[in-house]
């Protein structure tokens, strides 16, 4: 049943995601600011769940959930494209931006929820 949870709610956290690159979407950036915002939120709420959850909840909201909102494959590529197009800046706050931002969103998700020791 676990394993059934964990995937419609990683069906819902790429809905979202889906949703959120059809609302970022701008011509000059392609997806690269959805795809840093959902990986930056995925982070975070990751961050809480492992702090807060039992391994079943880390199944479905951590595996599942969170799993289908980030995606790290279009971040490996997504600088690429921009690199591609001349906008150099751009890819490479993207690339460092993104490590920066994710692993501080984690760890702000860790504190707020109390677990980190």
């Amino acid at each position: 049943m676990i394993v059934i949870m964990a995937i419609i709610a990683g069906g819902l956290g790429g809905l979202l995601r889906a949703e959120v690159r059809e609302g970022l979407h701008n011509r000059r950036s392609g997806g690269a600011w959805a795809t840093f915002a959902v990986n930056v939120t995925g982070a975070f709420v990751l961050g809480v769940v492992i702090s807060q959850l039992d391994a079943n909840g880390r199944a479905i909201l951590g595996t599942g959930f969170t799993g289908g909102l980030t995606t790290y494959s279009a971040f490996a590529l997504e600088p690429i494209e921009q690199w591609r197009r001349t906008e150099r800046r751009d890819a490479i706050v993207n690339v460092i931006g993104s490590v920066f931002a994710g692993t501080t969103a984690a760890a702000l998700g860790m504190a707020i929820a109390g677990g980190w020791n």
